[in-house]
């Protein structure tokens, strides 16, 4: 081989043409490499510097002349290389034409960062032009996307919009929020629209590619925070033993029957060292569960504190947190094997987790319990106590980076340590939650969807790793099944669904794969193909879940409970709902009103209704006397406590605290009722009546939606317009309450009519029954079963109130509708509560068309008129739905105080409270 020619290149002017001659003549006739040094200093300064490191940058374009450009940097051992290519599109057979040379990030255009593995003094480089921060307008005639700022927004909102849109078209088939997030970002990858290359030219450039890798990282950070914050790692202790035996079937039983196949195959498969590394990782990935991502799955399916999401949030828990530290564990093993460190540098990563963790317990929580006491009850958390937060998420971030762990670990196990359900973990969460969940977080799916690029898989790791993917979801799933069969008695459907809600996939998982790939445990094939499975298993474990299980259909009760059917010598058994503190007065008047007597006793069960913010568990706790509870609404239990200390004997309370989401709140309600036997719900009327205005609270009536469609007994709904807020309460003897029934007709009137006897006994209160009547009965105005039952009714209240001055009765004949709303305006200050059924036969010439004027359907006709704004009368009314027949009730009858296969199947009031599994 003929040695290569070195010749110097000089700009001088009376020397420049000969010397650009004779550079020509020898580039045409040389037998070897030609290099032509171009200098831009004294050459004498070359004598000195060879003798240090000199650095030296390769363009690379593609070809001979740049590979033996590459080779000539890699000559000399003081020469350190960085290198840069220039190239609108790279293709994998091109890259793999220089040896040692590794691609760090997916091609796009613009400068690509290669790192050389020839020498020990690896160097990294990129070559990135001087971006522009602003666009400088549109009238400067400039693409806005060619600067950074405009180009970020636009990357913010693309990413948004399009996992939104994702969420959107899958909504009606019963997918959860992860499935479209994940959709969203594959679809903006290179496997989909990032394969367009002048889209990834302009909305993805290589330019701002670390710009938007880190954005991406500091929002997936603040939202694991988040997720520790609403995490409740109590729920460990107060588990119960089916919980347990669940959650660790789960973890031990896929590890168990993965790790022993993955070493079958990379014993008996051929394939490359990658994948051959990949294998190994893959096992543990695919057999971790994760507690947030059931918890996000069960939230979406508003299953999130049915019977059997609880018991999947408790299993979760032990099973994710046992996968989670075998996660940790590995991961930290293989950074110290990619750095070349030893077993010794390993157990000191682990130590310095471990350190982290009980520093933050022993030093950061007493602050954060400082911040805590330091807020007023019912006041902001203070901006200073934010400040102090945010920055001790940032730090201990660093932290963990500095000491080997992940920088996402310390924002995790400091949110942790935030007081569950305390003021500041619901103000973080109330502040925080929606920016990162909506807006950070779409960027982090887009740059998973950037590494995710299908088109690169080859059919050999697609088919390894869906078999591996198979086989963890199906050793989780009979890993749960078992013990829930065999050892917990549950039945095999609930079984099933419990089994495939363990196997839900959510960000924490795509997080720990991400990692997996970042560490080089998985390739970027198995990446690809994980994070897509990902999203079919999840979106088919949705789908099946949300047709398998229907939490209301355990609240169909066999025999009806409603006050009409009740004996009058039994037990009244009332629960109680209430929100907040000004209902209070309104509801302990009508339980008085509700005459309990030594003979009729009345049990009330109370139930306050928080929604769930600031933790991701929902609770039901039951209060016992004198224990403490850090969620105890003490106003709220207390004025019925005193209630019932005034009533000893007739009266009986216990009280209750539901933290749920109001979507998934009427499953606490209904099965709070089924339990307890309940035979009236009594909930108060989201709109609320001030002296100088109105107030509506949607969440409030969405619950009385759902609680009026799935009870399990009838309901009331007491509409408060501020007639019990005075001085007036029935308590005192020296009140004369007066109570009014509206009677159209109907089940639900025959119950308001069953409800005002009762409360007729009572000394200090008076009943007057007006019936509505047609003045021209046709044949079809009514059923005869009903008219007959509705007379029945009549008579049987004409009857027993015979002689009593106490209970009156009258009839009003109407034409039409406007005739009854005249006739119940007339009445609006006649009395102190009015009771009236909400459903009434639409045809009936009382009622017809009043359903075009309705603005509030959940109170019917009647109920309607009386909340409307035209109605100026301050009497508070309740409205009341009888709970319907329940089919099979002859034969099923059971013993009012002989709990069925249904009421025993409920979980059960731990001594602290808790419902424990």
């Amino acid at each position: 081989m003929i040695t290569s020619s070195m010749l110097s290149f000089f700009t001088n002017s009376c020397q420049s043409l000969k010397i650009k001659s004779v550079n020509r003549t020898i580039l045409e006739k040389a037998s070897g490499s030609v290099e032509i040094l171009i200098p831009y200093i004294h050459p004498a300064l070359y004598l000195h510097w060879i003798t240090s490191c000199y650095s030296m940058c390769v363009v690379f374009y593609g070809g001979p002349d740049d590979r033996e450009a590459l080779a000539l940097g890699d000559a000399h051992d003081l020469v350190t290389l960085p290198s840069t290519r220039l190239r609108r599109w790279v293709y994998m057979a091109e890259a793999q034409l220089v040896a040692g040379v590794e691609l760090l990030t997916t091609p796009n255009n613009g400068s690509y960062a290669y790192r050389f593995g020839m020498k020990p003094k690896n160097v990294t480089a990129i070559c990135i032009p001087q971006p522009h921060t602003n666009a400088g307008g549109l009238y400067l005639y400039r693409n806005p996307l060619r600067a950074t700022t405009p180009l970020y927004l636009f990357q913010l909102a693309f990413a948004s919009l399009l996992t939104s849109g994702c969420n959107f078209i899958l909504k009606p088939f019963s997918q959860v929020t992860i499935v479209g997030q994940i959709m969203g970002g594959i679809i903006g990858g290179p496997s989909f629209i990032g394969r367009i290359d002048a889209f990834a030219d302009m909305v993805f450039p290589i330019s701002i590619i670390h710009l938007l890798e880190t954005l991406s990282s500091f929002g997936i950070m603040f939202y694991l925070f988040l997720l520790g914050v609403k995490m409740d790692y109590g729920m460990i202790r107060s588990s119960g033993s089916k919980a347990w035996l669940i959650g660790f079937s789960t973890y031990l039983f896929p590890i168990l029957l993965t790790v022993p196949v993955s070493l079958i195959l990379k014993r008996y498969i051929k394939m490359d060292h990658e994948l051959e590394t990949s294998v190994q990782c893959l096992a543990l990935l695919v057999s971790s569960t994760t507690f947030h991502s059931v918890a996000c799955f069960l939230e979406d399916l508003k299953l999130l504190n049915s019977e059997l999401g609880r018991l999947a949030m408790s299993s979760s828990m032990i099973s994710g947190g046992l996968s989670y530290t075998t996660l940790i564990f590995a991961f930290s093993a293989r950074q110290s094997q990619l750095n070349g460190d030893g077993f010794g540098v390993w157990l000191c990563i682990i130590m310095s987790g471990i350190a982290q963790i009980i520093f933050t317990r022993v030093a950061i929580k007493p602050i954060l319990v400082w911040m805590i006491k330091q807020t007023p009850e019912g006041q902001p958390v203070k901006e200073f106590h934010h400040c102090i937060i945010f920055l001790l998420v940032l730090g201990s971030s660093l932290i963990s980076e500095i000491t080997g762990m992940h920088s996402f670990f310390g924002p995790m196990v400091l949110g942790l340590e935030v007081p569950e359900g305390s003021p500041l973990a619901f103000t973080l969460v109330d502040r925080l939650d929606f920016f990162f969940s909506f807006v950070m977080l779409p960027i982090y799916f887009i740059v998973c969807g950037g590494r995710t690029n299908l088109t690169r898989v080859t059919p050999h790791t697609c088919l390894l790793v869906e078999l591996m993917s198979l086989l963890g979801f199906l050793s989780k799933f009979i890993g749960t099944i078992l013990p829930c069969v065999f050892l917990c008695d549950m039945f095999l459907r609930d079984a099933i669904t419990l089994s495939l809600i363990l196997n839900s996939i959510g960000i924490l998982d795509i997080h720990f794969y991400t990692s997996a790939n970042q560490l080089k445990f998985i390739d970027n094939q198995c990446f690809s193909v994980l994070n897509t499975t990902a999203m079919f298993i999840t979106g088919i474990v949705s789908h099946l879940v949300s047709t398998l299980y229907d939490p209301s259909t355990r609240y169909m009760a066999y025999k009806r409970r409603t006050i009409q059917h009740s004996s009058r010598k039994l037990k009244l058994r009332l629960l109680v709902c209430v929100h907040q503190e000004e209902q209070v007065p309104n509801i302990i008047n009508l339980l008085e009103m509700s005459n309990p007597t030594r003979e009729s006793p009345i049990a009330v069960y109370l139930l306050h209704l928080i929604e769930l913010v600031g933790r991701a568990t929902p609770l039901l706790v039951a209060h016992q006397p004198f224990k403490h509870f850090d969620h105890r609404p003490t106003p709220i239990i207390n004025a019925f406590r005193m209630y019932e200390r005034n009533n000893l004997s007739i009266v009986t309370l216990q009280p209750f605290t539901s933290i749920a989401p109001y979507a998934t709140m009427h499953n606490d309600i209904c099965t709070l009722a089924l339990d307890k036997r309940a035979s009236l719900i009594i909930l108060p009327f989201h709109r609320q009546w001030n002296t100088d205005h109105t107030k509506d609270i949607s969440k409030f009536r969405s619950v009385n939606l759902r609680v009026l469609d799935k009870a399990p007994c009838s309901v009331g709904i007491i509409i408060d317009r501020g007639a019990w807020r005075g001085t007036k309460s029935v308590l005192g003897s020296w009140s004369l309450f007066r109570v009014g029934v509206f009677f159209i007709g109907g089940a639900d009137d025959r119950e308001a009519v069953a409800y005002a006897m009762r409360m007729s006994e009572h000394p200090n209160v008076t009943v007057t029954l007006v019936r509505f009547l047609p003045l021209q009965m046709t044949i079809n105005d009514h059923d005869p079963n009903e008219r007959r039952m509705d007379n029945d009714m009549i008579n049987e209240f004409k009857v027993s109130k015979v002689g009593s001055e106490k209970a009156l009765y009258k009839e009003e004949m109407v034409v039409d509708s406007v005739c009854t709303c005249s006739g119940i305006r007339s009445m609006e200050n006649s009395f102190d509560l009015i009771l009236v059924g909400r459903r009434h036969e639409e045809n009936s010439p009382m009622v017809y068309g009043l359903n075009d004027w309705m603005d509030y359907p959940e109170l019917g006709f009647l109920g309607d008129i009386l909340a409307s704004e035209d109605f100026t009368g301050k009497v508070s009314t309740l409205v009341i739905q009888q709970h319907s027949w329940a089919a099979g009730e002859e034969s099923s009858r059971r013993s009012e105080d002989s709990p069925s296969r249904q009421d025993s199947f409920l979980p059960q009031v731990s001594p602290n409270g808790l419902k424990g599994y």
